[in-house]
């Protein structure tokens, strides 16, 4: 049983690159603390030549950013200033039209703002020469919701960005400062950042998953966020620009199960870490958490990890899942987008299912 399980593991993974879902991936799994399996396989770029995946590859780790960096960071300052997450953003943003004002915390963290998926930002600007902060923000601000307030679940980056501008309007500092200083820092991450090609260490900049051309930008981007719109704001903007390998990714996920602890430091409380496992969106659809999913039958885990379980996927073709009643951790890192984002959209998706059910029958 064991061995086919094992087997089923492994073509899941190899048909995945057959079949050009991506060209490669980073696959990490613990349970019970010890890593049970691991695998780097295929390329971290095909165009225009190739270069092979590594275990150390640094990925776009995309709207896993939300989860990872935007809510850890900003429930951590929450916590330090001592803001209720029923907090109206217009409390930070008094310049926000009353409509949007009126939006609390939580509900930015929840997706239930009401705000619309995409800000469009990058839509203001011709050419990357032309883009201009300031002018971004003010195009945010304007923005209104699209529906009641706490009424739906609607999946919103908007909500993120504003959710950064927010933690930078309380602290004055940028989300990659204050997510070195908050997280990585004290947890003794070092392969976790954003803006990698600013780093000083050359195997860093090297070791980079190409995701794919970009027309706007005329280039292939490796090292630059894929997502116009956090490009456009530094590449920080909340809902994406966070890059880091498939071990960092891991060892920032301990957080939960360390009741806010990362390398026995504090980080967040007991109370921020059940906000974000555990279901905020009662009565709603689909079941949210502070940053993460929360598990349900069309999750992109499949359909064999319980209830207890929650996670997050990003649009380069990452994703992390934890379920507690198995005590099962998954890094799942690929670049899908070198491929085209329309042409591996629903490949990812039917991968990722069959692959987390596979792991969970082997590892239940």
């Amino acid at each position: 049983m064991q061995e086919n399980n094992e087997k089923t593991i492994e073509t899941t993974l190899d048909e995945a690159i057959a079949d050009r879902t991506t060209p490669g991936f980073v696959l990490l799994v613990k349970q019970h603390g010890k890593v049970v399996f691991s695998k780097a396989a295929g390329y971290r770029r095909r165009y225009p030549y190739k270069e092979e995946m590594t275990s150390e590859t640094i990925f776009d780790l995309a709207s896993l950013t939300k989860p990872l960096a935007t809510s850890i960071t900003a429930l951590a300052v929450m916590e330090q200033e001592k803001i209720s997450p029923d907090t109206e953003i217009g409390a930070f943003l008094p310049s926000l039209r009353r409509e949007t004002a009126s939006i609390s915390l939580g509900q930015l963290f929840t997706h239930t703002s009401g705000l619309p998926p995409v800000p469009d930002i990058f839509k203001l600007f011709e050419t990357e020469a032309e883009i201009d902060r300031a002018k971004a923000i003010e195009h945010l601000f304007s923005l209104t919701p699209t529906v009641k307030p706490g009424a739906q679940v609607i999946y919103s980056c908007t909500g993120y960005i504003f959710l950064a501008e927010v933690v930078r309007k309380i602290t004055g500092k940028n989300m990659d400062e204050l997510f070195r200083q908050l997280v990585t820092i004290p947890g003794e991450i070092a392969s976790l950042m954003f803006n990698p090609l600013r780093s000083n260490d050359k195997e860093i900049k090297e070791n980079i998953a190409v995701t794919e051309y970009c027309p706007w930008r005329e280039r292939w981007l490796k090292g630059e966020v894929h997502d116009e719109n956090a490009f456009c704001l530094d590449g920080m903007g909340g809902n994406a620009g966070l890059f880091g390998n498939a071990e960092g990714v891991m060892k920032l996920l301990e957080l939960f199960s360390c009741e806010g602890m990362l390398n026995g430091k504090h980080i967040l409380s007991e109370a921020s870490v059940r906000l974000m496992t555990g279901n905020q969106t009662q009565g709603l659809s689909p079941k949210r958490a502070f940053g993460f999913l929360v598990q349900d039958r069309d999750s992109f885990a499949g359909p064999l990890f319980s209830n207890e379980a929650f996670g997050h996927t990003g649009f380069t073709g990452t994703s992390v899942w934890m379920d507690p009643s198995l005590d099962l951790t998954v890094v799942l890192l690929t670049n899908r987008v070198h491929f085209g984002r329309a042409a591996t959209a629903d490949k990812i998706k039917t991968f990722r299912r069959s692959l987390h059910s596979a792991l969970a029958r082997e590892f239940s």
